[in-house]
């Protein structure tokens, strides 16, 4: 699409139109040839991403431009950034890789059982308390169901390292997001827009520096947001939320590209 300048609050309409164009059909979505494992999956982050896009907007709502909350805004906006690059990755090879997203979920529940356990000989009396209490509670029951689900999949989310040893995929695809972004050709995006919202969410300088007002008397320490970064928070959202509704609705025939494209139409 054309590069566009929109204000503040224009961007803030374009979100508000690109949710109700994704509820609008949200109760035909059709189920996909590629399965219901694919189907679920694309639902479940179109909900997540409208979600996300609905909660800024209520933030808008009670907090107003001025004190909007920033770091809360651009810690989830990366969220829908992440979405978008998994189900562009998951869409390449749907049938396959959604089955392995999901599959990954048994590669997770043991490596929390697994911490759990480990720390029930904390040294620490709270955590070895808290740990055993955790355990009892949860995984107790569940332990041999967890390990047997594990050992049914390990092969698939395993690999040798350098040093021959086998080692666990630290995520469902085994690779870093910037090599799917890469493969499904958002590398820029992910270069220009991931590097900035990462920020907040591993609370780098430049997540302190939304609270710090530089001024001539002095430094002020304040939480009022600045109009660029609300401007960006939004700018975000509808940017991140076309891109996915343009995927989506091409895999389930919901909505055209032109439809998404019209809610950035701004009449003079």
């Amino acid at each position: 699409m054309p590069i566009l300048y929109l204000t503040v609050e224009q961007h803030q309409q374009v979100v508000r139109r690109l949710i109700e164009l994704g509820k609008s059909r949200a109760q035909k979505i059709p189920h996909h040839s590629a399965g219901f494992g694919y189907t679920s999956l694309m639902v479940c982050f179109l909900m997540h991403n409208i979600s996300v896009a609905q909660a800024l907007l209520r933030l808008l709502d009670s907090f107003g431009d001025g004190w909007f909350p920033i770091t809360v805004g651009y810690t989830v906006i990366r969220t829908i950034f992440e979405t978008n690059i998994t189900a562009h990755y998951i869409t390449k090879n749907p049938t396959a890789r959604a089955q392995q997203y999901i599959d990954f979920g048994a590669v997770l529940n043991k490596r929390q059982m697994d911490e759990c356990l480990a720390h029930r000989n904390s040294k620490k009396t709270q955590w070895r308390e808290a740990m055993e209490l955790v355990w009892q509670q949860e995984w107790a029951s569940q332990q041999a169901d967890v390990q047997k689900k594990f050992d049914a999949i390990a092969s698939r989310f395993t690999r040798v390292n350098r040093k021959n040893k086998k080692v666990v995929f630290q995520n469902w695809s085994g690779k870093k997001l910037r090599d799917m972004a890469v493969e499904v050709d958002h590398a820029e995006a992910y270069d220009i827009f991931y590097a900035e919202l990462s920020s907040f969410a591993h609370v780098d300088v430049h997540l302190a520096d939304r609270f710090l007002q530089r001024r001539s008397d002095g430094p002020v320490w304040s939480q009022r947001a600045s109009e660029y970064d609300v401007g960006n928070v939004f700018r975000y959202a509808a940017s991140f939320l076309t891109c996915y509704l343009k995927l989506f609705g091409c895999q389930f025939q919901t909505w055209s590209e032109e439809e998404v494209q019209n809610c950035w139409q701004m009449t003079k």
